[in-house]
Parts: structure tokens; C-alpha cells; sequence
């Protein structure tokens, strides 16, 4: 078999020899062939250094790694295992001896590949291409070692990559349900959900502009299959799919849906897009870490749409931009004022007083009311933190005196409110403010308790003298009520659920005079009133004038409206000199103020 080799490798170099002395004899008359001998020698040349230089390199990394390697064997196993025994030591001196001659067997042929090129380079340059063929033959010959080396390892590692290469297509099958609708192939889905939501989604997109659906009946058929990951559609693949198999006049466009409502489909979205970041842009203010966003879900999707469901940008535009009716509501909370809470929420307040009648007479805490009766299209939250500095009401310490009589009070030392820096997260809709969260308070100014001294001493609380019986009936009075203070006085406290009359505060003496016309029930020291009058007007109507210094008439007196019936004080449970004025109906007290002429 040897002989048979030698015999057809001296044979090719016969004949590839015969063949170049054939090129070279038809070229020798032309003086180009020294040139394209000269140009191909460098050429094989470089080429051969590369190679050359390739196999000194593999040659070296092997002993390398084949050293360090047998280093390690021998720490190991040489002074590791001299602990255990001296015949071990021994082993592992040898298994490091093998491991350093095998390494140094496999790259022998990389250091005796590495003279092939420059082999053949000479063989080339002295008798041309048969004198390089003859060169490469005959190393081929001599180096078989090297050839099944390669061979052997590199057979394993092509073998390698091709199982990798099948399971990784293995890997990318699966299971997935084919769509079929009348008799074509629609796609390919990982479950039922994805048609589903395709479905819920071609219902939106397939709406014509007067409202209606268009015409296309879905009854496809499911069967299981396996097929490639990559070819399974998502739910707006689907849609599109779907919409392609119908007979309506489709164009691709991009769909405004809003919290999952479609609007209307357009070709360009620049409009939109410039509508919607100029309306987030009205509402920043550059503060630090402020976020600001629409209060509804907007998307734009790409697809398929109905020709028909297209919107002109003047439609579109008019729609974003437009107001909706929606009524928005403040609760009032301590401390606010109609004025107040009208500020708060940015708005006039001859508005505020129209869309709630009566806020200035009634408004209680925990009261909800109106600030605007429509929104914008696109609502907009915005959160923010804000600092600003805030009142800390003072508290009040009572001291009591047993040497004073009851309503006796004196503050011996001023209350003074305190001041904080509040830094809250504050959350508005459109402008308006919806929640208030605090994150953080810090206090500027503690606040100064206000000290009051109170009397406790019983006054007398019974009433002297004869009393008349009032009264009762309908409780209407035909004509007006006179101011009972002459001189005029002011009113030093109003009615109110817990002082139900009014206090004119007089000097000592002022006189006091009926507000209307009637018979004197009581006229004397009566109760907490001190020095009173009562006088019954008819029909179940009283009024009665409280704290008097003195007395001008009796019980049993009739008197004229205007007539002066006492003088001024403070007597009874009293802190200054006033006239305590009540109108009682039937034995309800009323407020006087809507009794005064």
C-alpha cells in the first residue's frame, strides 16, 4: 500500500511537473514569466508565513498549557500526596511525567507543519508548480501524524456542533393552535386568549364612521400543531390578519384608543402627538420631581384599520381639544370660607357663589360643593411636593378661681399661634386639587399657651318676685321689632346653637327699652339673667332683656313699644355691662336678628 502511494504521488509529480514544464516552455519566449514567477513566489511566500506562523503559535500555547499543567499535576499530586504515602508521591510524579509527554507528542506535528510552508516555497521557486506540488505530496507523506491528530479531535468537535445545532431547532419547536377561516390559513397562536382579544380588538377597529360595524362573520376552526416559536402572532398580528381576510377597504394607519376606547384611526400622527405633549407641557412647571400625566390609558396602536374609520386632522384635533360635562366637587374642611375655597380651586368667586346658592350661609365641614360643571377631553393628574408654612394654633390652660363668681374670666398671659414649614405631596386633576398628603413637618415657631383665670363662685339662680304665665298660640307677630338699646350699642356676641340671643354691648345705665308692645310677666332677679324683664307679646311670643342695673317696671305692667323699661348692667352671669336680648315662640328661642327692624 506504501509502494502503490509512493508510486501515484511520483506519478502526480511527473505529471504536474510535465504540465508546468509545458506552461513554462509556451511562456519562456515572453519575458512576462520571470514577473509572474516572481509575483506568485511572494504570494506563496506570505501566505506560507502566515501558516507557518499559525502552527508555531499552536505549538507553543500547547506546551505552554501543557507546562503549567503538569505544574499543577505536580503540586497536587507530588507534596500533596507525600502527606498520604511515599509510593502515591510517586504515582503522581509519573501521572505528571505522562501528562508532559503526551502534550509534547500532540504538538511535535505543529512544529514540524510549521517548516511545510517554507518547504514548499522552495520547491516552487526551484522547479516551479511541480517542484511545489512534489514538496506538499511528500510532506504529506512524511507528516500523517499530524493529519489523523486533526482528524481524530476534530471529528468529535464537527460532531459536537452538529447535536448542538439539531437540539437548538429542537428547542424552537412547539406546540401552538393554527387558525383557519374559510379554508385559509390566518395564523398561528400560543392559546384561545390571543383570538379572543383579536376578536375584541377587530370588533373596535371595524367601525364605520356612522357607527355601525362592518360585515364580516368570524367562525375560524382550531387545531393543534408544531410549529417554529417565531411564527406564533400576537394579539394585533391577529387583528391584522383577521382584517386582511375581510372584503372591506383596509389601509394601513394607527388607532387612538382611550382606557381601551377606539376614536378613530389616522395615517399621520404628528397632530396627535403634538397635541397630546403641548397639552402635558401647559401643566408643568419645571418643579423638582414633578410628575405629570393623563388621568385615561392613551395609546396609539399600528394596523389595519377601515378606510372608513379614518378621522381628519381637524376632527381629531377638535375631539382632544374639546370639553366634556362632568361635575367636579370640594369638600370643605376645618377652616375654610367660601372665599377661601374658592381661591383654593382657582376660580372666581361670583362663579363659585352661582354654582352654589346659600354657601354664605351655610358652610359646614364635611359639606361637598361645586367648583366647575364640565372637564377637559384629556385630564391631566399632576403630583408635586410642595413646602409652604403653615399656623400652629395655640392652646389655652384655664386656672380656676374660687374668689370669682361664675362668668368671671381674665387672661393673664396672651395665646400666640406657631409656625411650621410643611412639605406635602399634592395631587391635581385639571387644575383642581384631589388629595393632599403630608411628608414632612419641621417647626419654625413653638406656639405660647394662652392662660385664662376663671371664676367659680355660685351666683344666685333662682328668680325673685311674682311671674306671670306666657303666652301661647301661632307665634305670629304682625308688626316689627325695635332695636332695644338706645343709643344703638353693638353687638358683642351672636346667636348661635350654644348662645342662643344676641349681647349689646352699652355703657353702665343706658336705658333699655320695649321692642314691642305687651304685658311685663317677670321683672326682677331671674336665674343667671340677673336683673330681667320678660314681656309677653300675644299669640306665644316673648323677648326678654337680661343684666340690668335697674328696673323701671313691674309685673303685671303693660307697656308701649320703645318705652324705657330698665337701665343697663352686668348683673347675674355677665362679664361686661350689655343688654342679653332673646325672642322666644312658644318656648323656642329664635334668632332676634330676624325679629329687628
Amino acid at each position: 500500500m506504501g509502494l502503490q502511494a509512493k508510486e501515484w504521488i511520483k506519478a502526480q509529480a511527473e505529471t504536474l511537473g510535465a504540465a508546468a514544464r509545458s506552461v513554462a516552455g509556451k511562456f519562456q519566449k515572453q519575458a512576462v514569466l520571470n514577473r509572474v514567477k516572481e509575483e506568485t513566489s511572494i504570494v506563496i511566500k506570505k501566505a506560507g508565513g502566515q501558516a507557518s506562523s499559525f502552527c508555531m503559535f499552536t505549538a507553543k500555547a500547547v506546551m505552554g498549557n501543557a507546562g503549567r499543567a503538569a505544574a499543577l499535576l505536580g503540586r497536587v499530586f507530588g507534596r500533596a500526596w507525600a502527606r498520604v504515602s511515599v509510593p502515591a508521591a510517586a504515582a503522581g510524579g509519573r501521572i505528571a511525567k505522562a501528562s508532559a509527554g503526551f502534550w509534547k507528542r500532540f504538538s511535535k506535528p505543529f512544529i514540524s507543519m510549521a517548516h511545510a510552508p517554507r518547504v514548499i516555497s522552495d520547491g516552487y521557486r526551484n522547479g516551479g508548480a511541480g517542484g511545489a506540488a512534489a514538496a506538499f505530496f511528500h510532506g504529506l507523506r512524511n507528516n500523517r501524524g499530524f493529519f489523523s491528530t486533526i482528524l481524530n479531535y476534530g471529528a468529535p468537535v464537527m460532531g459536537a456542533i452538529v447535536l448542538c445545532s439539531v437540539i437548538s431547532s429542537a428547542a424552537n419547536v412547539t406546540y401552538a393552535l393554527e387558525v383557519i377561516q374559510d379554508g385559509e390559513l390566518v395564523g398561528y397562536i400560543a392559546n384561545e386568549s390571543v383570538l379572543t382579544s383579536a376578536q375584541e380588538q377587530l370588533r373596535q377597529r371595524i367601525i364605520r364612521t356612522d357607527g355601525t360595524d362592518a360585515t364580516f362573520e368570524i367562525d375560524p376552526q382550531l387545531s393543534i400543531v408544531s410549529v417554529n416559536a417565531d411564527l406564533l402572532s400576537d394579539t394585533n398580528e391577529m387583528t391584522d390578519n383577521l382584517i386582511r381576510m375581510s372584503n372591506e377597504d383596509v389601509c394601513e394607519a394607527q388607532g387612538l384608543y382611550i382606557d381601551g376606547d377606539f376614536y378613530g384611526a389616522v395615517t399621520d400622527t404628528a397632530l396627535i402627538e403634538n397635541i397630546l405633549n403641548s397639552t402635558l407641557d401647559s401643566y408643568r412647571t419645571g418643579a423638582e420631581g414633578e410628575v405629570v400625566s393623563f388621568v385615561s390609558d392613551i395609546e396609539l396602536r399600528d394596523g389595519l384599520y377601515l378606510t372608513e374609520s379614518l378621522v381628519s386632522s381637524e376632527e381629531m384635533e377638535n375631539l382632544l381639544l374639546s370639553n366634556q360635562e362632568a361635575e367636579r366637587t370640594y369638600t370643605v374642611v376645618e377652616g375654610d370660607s367660601p372665599i377661601l375655597i374658592a381661591d383654593k380651586n382657582g376660580i372666581p368667586y361670583s362663579e363659585f357663589k352661582k354654582l352654589n346658592p346659600g354657601i354664605e350661609e351655610t358652610c359646614l365641614i364635611g359639606q361637598e360643593t361645586i367648583i366647575a360643571t364640565e372637564k377637559p377631553f384629556l385630564s391631566v393628574k399632576v403630583t408635586r411636593e410642595e413646602t409652604y408654612t403653615e399656623s400652629i394654633p395655640y392652646e389655652t390652660e384655664t386656672t380656676e378661681d374660687s374668689s370669682q363668681y361664675e362668668g368671671y374670666t381674665k387672661t393673664v398671659q396672651e395665646g400666640q399661634n406657631g409656625t411650621q414649614q410643611v412639605t406635602a405631596s399634592v395631587e391635581y386633576v385639571d387644575g383642581y386639587e384631589t388629595s393632599r398628603t403630608v411628608v414632612s413637618t419641621e417647626v419654625v415657631q413653638e406656639p405660647v399657651t394662652e392662660k385664662i383665670v376663671e371664676g367659680t363662685r355660685q351666683r344666685e339662680t333662682y328668680t325673685r318676685g311674682r311671674v306671670l304665665s306666657a303666652s301661647s298660640g301661632s307665634g305670629s307677630y304682625g308688626g316689627n321689632f325695635l332695636w332695644p338699646v338706645a343709643g344703638n350699642g353693638y353687638i358683642s356676641c351672636g346667636y348661635s346653637s350654644g348662645h342662643r340671643a344676641i349681647d349689646i354691648a352699652c355703657s353702665y345705665g343706658t336705658p333699655i327699652v320695649a321692642s314691642a308692645s305687651g304685658t311685663v310677666i317677670v321683672a326682677g332677679w331671674y336665674y343667671t339673667y340677673g336683673k330681667a324683664v320678660v314681656i309677653d307679646h300675644g299669640n306665644g311670643v316673648q323677648t326678654l332683656y337680661g343684666h340690668n342695673s335697674s328696673l323701671n317696671v313691674s309685673v303685671g305692667d303693660y307697656v308701649s313699644q320703645g318705652q324705657v323699661i330698665a337701665g343697663a348692667g352686668s348683673t347675674g352671669y355677665s362679664t361686661g355691662n350689655h343688654c342679653h336680648f332673646e325672642v322666644i315662640v312658644n318656648g323656642s328661642r329664635y334668632n332676634p336678628m330676624n325679629y329687628l327692624n
